[in-house]
């Protein structure tokens, strides 16, 4: 039998445009446009071979008023791929809704391919850097997975991290209360991964399943600027643009790889 060709995933995160191409990320000592950066990115996706859906993680926006959205839908707009995309804690939902308007952007709970389900959660909470999810929330998530049949298969995206990165002032604003989201999960064997950003780094641990399986958790980097995780507050580690590769294989495996443009 021929190996099927695994779905191919491209996630980016932690953009932080602005509304004008030419405005430099405030908070970095690093000179870093984050418009330029995303477009970089962008054109050299756009020519290698095409993947399956492209994500975007969260904190799309730095400046977040309704130009920079139809900003990001310009640059979005001829990407040769479907996009979904979900708010992080430097957005704004109302404003994503309305002006990413694109027929191939998606901002939705969840998609499938093949027979793999991708699930979108909302973690982001209005003038809250930590991650959120409501009960409301939670319960959509296990009434969904509750319907998927166990013979497909799950990765979650969301833009905070579920799990401790190891970092003093980082892990402060992570994902408030992450055992109510595990607690669903763990349940699960159809769920092989849960993909975020906000780090602004690249990350891998795990966490297993009530059946002694595995679940990955990855951090993608930003396509913005790296940050630094091994001190007591924010530092600045590099300003070439990153994102991560996802291949979902018809077994249920995953592999994956992150890569870097030089800045």
């Amino acid at each position: 039998m021929a190996e099927t060709t695994p779905l191919r995933i491209w996630q980016l995160s932690d953009t932080h445009c602005y509304a004008d191409d030419a405005s430099r990320l405030i908070w970095s000592p690093l000179p870093v446009y984050p418009n330029q950066a995303l477009m970089r990115v962008l054109s050299y996706l756009g020519q290698q071979p095409p993947c399956d859906a492209l994500v975007l993680s969260g904190d799309l926006a730095q400046e977040e008023v309704a130009a920079t959205y139809q900003r990001i839908n310009r640059l979005l707009d001829n990407f040769p791929a479907p996009i979904y995309v979900l708010p992080g804690n430097h957005d704004h939902p109302e404003l994503m809704q309305a002006e990413l308007s694109s027929s191939h952007i998606h901002l939705v709970p969840q998609a499938q391919l093949g027979d793999w389900h991708l699930l979108f959660l909302d973690s982001s909470r209005p003038l809250h850097g930590e991650g959120y999810l409501t009960t409301e929330k939670l319960d959509t998530l296990l009434n969904t997975l509750s319907q998927i049949p166990t013979e497909e298969y799950v990765v979650v995206f969301l833009h905070h991290h579920p799990l401790p990165i190891g970092s003093a002032w980082m892990d402060k604003m992570g994902l408030q209360q992450p055992e109510q989201l595990w607690a669903i999960l763990t349940n699960f064997p159809q769920v092989k991964a849960v993909a975020f950003g906000h780090i602004h780094t690249e990350f891998v641990g795990a966490v297993t399943n009530r059946q002694g399986q595995t679940i990955a958790v990855y951090g993608t980097p930003a396509t913005c600027v790296q940050l630094t995780h091994d001190e007591t507050c924010l530092g600045f580690k590099h300003a070439n643009p990153g994102w991560r590769e996802l291949e979902l294989h018809a077994d249920g495996k995953i592999t994956t790889q992150v890569h870097y443009l030089e800045a």
